[in-house]
C-alpha cells in the first residue's frame, strides 16, 4: 500500500540516505519533473548529479532535521536533467528504518509562481534592502545608547520641535517621547548649571559640558553632553547634541577624593568604543562596525581599523599583545564571554588601559562573531593606585576580595558582622556576636581543623580560605569560605581579627556534581564504569592482603531492546531503575552494584572467605536470589511487565588477574548463560576464552577474505525423475589461505552475528545474477535456475527488495531463472512484512523456496500464506527415510501437503538408489545431493550436453 500511494502521489517525492545521501527512491512524478530517470537517479546522491546548484545550500536546508525539526515550504533552486534551474518547493522530514535513517522529501514546481512575483520583487529589493542595512543601523545605535547610557536630541531649522533619541527619553525619564516643544529641551536642568548650558548651547562648537538635571521623580543625575551644528553648502541643516548620563561615575570619582570609609567597588560608564569582531577557523578577521570611539582610543579612523582588523592589536602595549590575542582566541573557542584588561600605546605614544567586554556567538559558517565594547579605564587605575597609596586599610580589604565584612575582639568574639544587604538572610549575624567561630553553630569541620585554625589565631596569623558550613536564617544549609588577618593597636598590641566571607555553596556544590557525573551514572544513581574499575582494585588489593575471595556477577537483561522499541526508552529508562533497585536489596553493604551502561550491570562481591568452593556457593546464592528477584513482575507506569536476566559469575583471589581480565570473563560467562537459554547463570570457564579467542580471530579472517577476494561460489545440481540437471544451489566456499576450504558452518554464524552476512550475502547474490547471465547466452543453459540462501537477517535489511530489484536490472539476470531459499526462522516474526517482500519480488519473476522444512517453525496456518513455489525436505528426514518409519512418514506427508498446495518439493541429502526410488515412488519430481553430484567450482559442473 505504502508503495503504491509513493508512486501515484501527485506531488514528487524522493527518498534519500542520510549517511551517504544516495538516492534510494523516488516515484514517478518526481521523474516526471526533474527529467531523469531511475536508472539515472538511484544509487547516486543529487550533488553527484548536479541537482544542487550549491551543495552547502544543500547542508544549510537540511539543517533542522539533524535537530529533530522538519523543512517546512523552503524554497530552492534545482538543476533539471536538461540543466535548467527550476524553482520548488520543499517540504522534507527524517524517517528511521531499522537502524538506517532517511530523508523524505516532497517537491513542487513553483517556477511559474516565482516568476509572477519577480517582476514585483524586482521593485521592492533596493528599498527592501535600504531598510534593512538602515534598521540594522538603528538597532545598533538604540542598543549602543542603551549600554552606554547614550541619547541625542536633533533641531531642525524652522521646527518648533526637539527630535529625542530612545536612549535620551531614557536618560530623562520620559520613554517614549520622541518630540517635545525647544522650552522643554533645557526646562530640567539646574538652575547652577543652566548658564554654562546656554553657553554651549550659543557656540555649538562640540566642546564637553557637564551639567545636574532634575527628572520626573525628583531624582538628580549628571549629563555630559557635545552640541554640534551641522552646515551643508553654507546652510544650517540642523542642531544636535550627544548627551550621556555618567552620574556612578561623577559619584565615584567624589567618593574617592573625599576618601570615604568603604570602597566596594569601583565602576566606571565612560563612552568607550562599541563594535562588531568577527573571527573564522582560517585566522581571518574583519570589524562589521566600530564606532567612531575608535579613533580616541587606538589612533584610527573607523575605515582604517575596517579595512585593515590588524592596525588595531598593532595599537596594544607589546607586553599586552599576545595576552589580547590568546585570551580572545580562547573566549571563541569555549563561547564564554571576553574580558581583558590591557594598555595601548597610539600614535602619540601615551599609555591608556582598556577594559575590553564583549560577547561571542557562533556564526553559521564557523566563524564567531563577538559584539561588544572597549572602555578607557585609565582613570579608574589611577584612582585605585592613589587609594591604595592613601588607605592600608582599604587596600587589605580589596586584597581579600569580601563579599562580607567581619570583625572579632582579642577573644575572637565576633564583634561586627556586615555586608551587601543579603548578611542577614546568610547568618542572622545577632545570634554571633559575642561568640567564638567555633561556637556560633559553625559546622563541616572536623576537630583536626578546628584545632589547627585555633593555632593559627593564637599565632596572630593571617588565614585564608578557612571553608565551613552554616545554617542560613531560613533554615537552609551553606558553605562559607572566611579569610581574615590580626589587628593591632598603634603600640602594637594585638586586639582582635578582621576579614571577609563569601557564599561558596555553589562551587561546592558544582564539585559535588562533578564528582556525581564523573564516577555515577546519571539514570540510577549507581556506580558507573569508571568507579567500579576504582572500587574494584581497591578489592583486589584488599583480597591480596587478606586472602579473601571475591566474585564479580555479569547482570544482563534479557530482551532488553524489545521493551525500548515497543514501549519507548522511558518505559526502558524505568525498568533499570527498579532493576538497580532490586539489585541494592540482594547485596550486603560492603558489595557493590554498578551499571555499565545499556542494560548491564556488575555485582562486585567482597569478603567470601578462603575456601575458593565456600566463596563460589555463596556467589551463587546471591546470583540465584538475583534471578529470583528480576523473575518478578515490575510495575512500570501503566504496564505490568516481566523481564529475565542472564548472569555471568566469575571469581577473584589476589592478584592472579588483571582488572580488565575480570570483567571480560564475567562477560563471557555472562554470553554463555544467554547461549543456555537465557534467565540463567553461567560460572566462567576457561574453554569459553578460547572459543572467543577463536571466534574473534575468525571475525577477523573473515574481513580480510572479503578484501583479499577469498570466498567463491560452489554448485550443486537440482535433478528432475530423469536424472536431467534442471538447475542448481549456489553454496558460499571461502579459500583460507593457511586453512584451506572452510565449510560455511564455520564461519556463517560468525557473519551472522557480526553483520558480515549482509556484504556477503550481497556478493553470493551478485556471483549468482553474473553466472545467470553467463548461462543465458547458450542454449544447453539458458533455462536452468539458480538458487541461493538467503539468511534472514539479510532478508529483513530495509532495502533488500531495492537490492534484488537494482541488481537484476544491473547485470540482466533473468528473474525467472533465480529462485530465493529462505529459512523458517524468518517467519517467526515480521510475517506480514515478509510476505510483502515475497510477493513484490515474486511479481517480477523471483522463485521462494522454504528450506530444510520440516525442521523448524513449520505452522500451517502461515505457510499456506506465504508466496512460496516450492518446499525443501530437509536431509534429516531423507537420511533414514528407508529405515525409519516416522522418517518415511514425514516426507510423504510434506509431499502431500506440497500437491494440496500446489508447491514444488526438493528432496535434500539423496545419496543413494533406494531414498532416490523411495521418494520417487511417493510423488517426488526433484532431486539432490551426493547421489546426483557433489558441489563443485562452475568449471567442474556436469551440465546438459550442447
Amino acid at each position: 500500500m505504502f508503495q503504491t500511494v509513493f508512486e501515484c502521489s501527485p506531488e514528487a517525492i524522493a527518498l534519500t540516505r542520510v549517511r551517504d545521501g544516495v538516492l534510494v527512491e523516488v516515484n514517478t512524478e518526481w521523474l516526471s519533473l526533474t527529467g531523469y530517470s531511475r536508472a539515472e537517479a538511484l544509487g547516486r546522491t543529487a550533488v553527484e548529479m548536479g541537482h544542487w546548484l550549491d551543495p552547502e545550500e544543500r547542508m544549510r536546508v537540511f539543517a533542522p532535521l539533524l535537530t529533530g525539526g522538519r523543512v517546512v515550504d523552503t524554497d530552492v533552486t534545482l538543476v533539471m536533467q536538461d540543466r535548467n534551474p527550476r524553482v520548488v518547493r520543499m517540504n522534507a522530514a527524517l524517517m528511521q528504518e531499522q537502524e538506517e535513517q532517511y530523508i523524505l522529501i516532497y517537491l513542487r514546481d513553483v517556477t511559474a509562481e516565482r516568476l509572477a512575483h519577480e517582476a514585483l520583487r524586482a521593485g521592492e529589493q533596493a528599498l527592501e534592502h535600504a531598510n534593512e542595512k538602515l534598521n540594522r543601523q538603528v538597532k545598533l545605535y538604540e542598543v549602543t545608547e542603551s549600554v552606554a547610557k547614550v541619547g541625542h536630541w536633533v533641531i531642525y531649522p524652522g521646527d518648533s520641535m526637539v527630535h529625542l533619541s530612545r536612549g535620551y527619553g531614557e536618560i530623562v525619564q520620559e520613554p517614549g517621547r520622541a518630540l517635545v516643544p525647544k522650552e522643554r529641551l533645557l526646562a530640567n536642568v539646574m538652575e547652577e548649571d543652566r548658564e554654562r548650558v546656554l553657553q554651549a548651547r550659543a557656540r555649538m562648537d562640540g566642546q564637553t559640558v557637564e551639567y545636574r538635571l532634575r527628572r520626573s521623580d525628583g531624582s538628580v543625575v549628571w549629563l555630559r553632553s557635545r552640541m554640534h551644528r551641522q552646515v551643508e553648502g553654507g546652510q544650517v541643516r540642523a542642531d544636535f547634541g550627544i548627551v550621556q548620563e555618567f552620574t556612578s561615575e561623577r559619584q565615584a570619582r567624589q567618593e574617592l577624593e573625599n576618601q570615604l570609609a568603604f570602597i566596594q567597588k569601583i565602576t566606571s560608564r565612560a563612552p568607550g568604543m562599541v563594535y562588531e569582531y568577527q573571527m573564522w577557523p582560517d585566522k581571518r578577521s574583519a570589524f562589521p562596525f566600530v564606532s567612531a570611539a575608535v579613533q580616541q582610543l587606538f589612533g584610527l579612523t573607523p575605515e582604517e581599523a575596517r579595512n585593515d582588523p590588524a592596525s588595531v592589536l598593532r595599537a596594544v602595549h607589546p607586553d599586552d599583545a599576545t595576552m589580547v590575542v590568546k585570551s580572545t582566541w580562547e573566549a571563541a573557542k569555549t563561547v564564554q564571554p571576553w574580558h581583558c584588561e590591557f594598555r595601548t600605546r597610539p600614535a602619540d605614544g601615551q599609555e591608556r588601559w582598556m577594559l575590553g567586554y564583549a560577547l561571542p556567538e557562533v556564526q553559521a559558517d564557523g566563524s564567531v562573531l563577538f559584539c561588544g565594547s572597549i572602555t578607557d579605564i585609565t582613570s579608574q587605575k589611577e584612582a585605585l593606585t592613589r587609594l591604595k597609596l592613601s588607605e592600608e586599610r582599604f587596600r587589605n580589604l580589596s586584597a581579600l576580595s569580601s563579599d562580607w565584612y567581619w570583625e572579632q575582639d582579642a577573644e575572637f568574639r565576633f564583634v561586627r558582622v556586615d555586608g551587601d544587604g543579603r548578611i542577614d538572610s546568610y547568618l542572622a549575624p545577632e545570634e554571633a556576636m559575642g561568640r567564638t567561630r567555633w561556637d556560633s553553630g559553625a559546622l563541616g569541620v572536623t576537630a583536626a581543623q578546628w584545632a589547627a585554625h585555633k593555632a593559627q589565631l593564637l599565632a596572630h596569623e593571617t588565614f585564608y580560605d578557612f571553608e565551613l558550613q552554616r545554617v542560613r536564617a531560613d533554615g537552609t544549609y551553606m558553605w562559607a569560605s572566611i579569610s581574615g588577618e590580626p589587628m593591632f593597636d598603634v603600640d602594637g598590641v594585638f586586639t582582635g581579627y578582621r576579614g571577609t566571607g563569601r557564599d561558596i555553596s555553589a562551587r561546592k556544590q558544582a564539585e559535588a556534581d562533578i564528582e556525581r557525573l564523573a564516577f555515577y551514572d546519571a539514570l540510577t544513581g549507581l556506580p558507573n564504569r569508571r568507579l567500579l574499575i576504582d572500587r574494584l582494585n581497591h578489592a583486589v588489593a584488599a583480597s591480596a592482603r587478606n586472602s579473601h575471595h571475591g566474585a564479580l556477577l555479569f547482570i544482563d537483561l534479557d530482551n532488553f531492546k524489545i521493551l525500548n522499541d515497543t514501549l519507548g526508552h522511558h518505559m526502558g529508562d524505568l525498568l533499570l531503575q527498579q532493576v538497580a533497585q532490586r539489585l541494592q536489596e540482594c547485596v550486603r553493604t560492603v558489595d557493590t552494584v554498578a551499571r555499565l551502561g545499556g542494560d548491564e550491570f556488575v555485582v562486585m562481591l567482597e569478603e567470601l572467605g578462603m575456601d575458593p568452593a565456600e566463596a563460589a556457593a555463596q556467589a551463587e546464592t546471591v546470583a540465584k536470589k538475583i534471578l529470583q528477584t528480576l523473575n518478578q513482575q515490575f510495575a512500570l507506569a501503566s504496564h505490568n511487565l516481566h523481564s529475565s536476566p542472564s548472569i555471568g559469575v566469575t571469581l577473584f583471589y589476589q592478584h592472579l588477574h588483571s582488572v580488565d581480565e575480570l570483567l571480560k570473563r564475567a562477560d563471557l560467562a555472562m554470553y554463555q548463560a544467554k547461549g543456555a537459554g537465557r534467565n540463567t547463570l553461567r560460572f566462567f570457564d576457561p574453554e569459553m576464552q578460547a572459543a572467543a579467542t577463536a571466534r574473534a580471530a575468525m571475525e577477523t579472517d573473515l574481513r580480510q577474505g572479503m578484501l583479499r577476494d577469498e570466498f567463491m561460489l560452489y554448485y550443486q545440481c537440482v535433478v528432475d525423475a530423469e536424472g536431467v540437471p534442471t538447475g542448481v544451489e549456489a553454496l558460499l566456499r571461502w579459500k583460507h589461505p593457511q586453512r584451506g576450504i572452510v565449510s560455511p558452518g564455520e564461519f556463517i554464524p560468525i557473519a551472522e552475528q557480526t553483520g558480515l552476512i549482509l556484504p556477503l550475502g550481497q556478493w553470493v547474490l551478485e556471483a549468482a545474477c553474473a553466472q545467470l547471465v553467463a548461462w543465458s547466452a547458450k542454449p544447453h543453459t539458458q533455462k536452468l535456475t539458480m538458487a541461493v540462501n538467503v539468511s534472514a537477517r539479510q532478508f529483513k535489511h530495509p532495502e533488500f527488495s531495492n537490492h534484488i530489484l537494482n541488481l537484476l536490472r544491473l547485470t540482466g539476470a533473468n528473474p525467472y531463472r533465480l529462485k530465493l531459499e529462505l529459512t523458517e526462522s524468518l517467519l517467526l516474526s515480521e510475517f506480514d512484512e515478509v510476505i510483502e517482500k515475497m510477493s513484490e519480488l515474486r511479481s517480477i519473476g523471483v522463485g521462494f523456496s522454504l528450506d530444510d522444512f520440516g525442521t523448524g517453525y513449520s505452522s500451517l496456518s502461515y505457510l499456506k500464506r506465504l508466496p512460496l513455489d516450492q518446499l525443501k525436505i530437509d536431509q534429516s528426514f531423507v537420511r533414514d527415510v528407508l529405515t525409519d518409519p516416522n522418517d518415511a512418514a514425514i516426507a510423504r506427508t510434506i509431499l502431500n501437503l506440497a500437491e494440496s498446495l500446489d508447491l514444488g518439493v526438493v528432496a535434500e541429502g539423496v545419496e543413494t538408489a533406494g531414498q532416490h526410488d523411495f521418494l520417487l515412488r511417493n510423488g517426488c519430481k526433484a532431486f539432490q545431493g551426493y547421489f546426483f553430484g557433489r558441489p563443485v567450482p562452475v568449471e567442474l559442473l556436469q551440465l546438459p550436453n550442447p
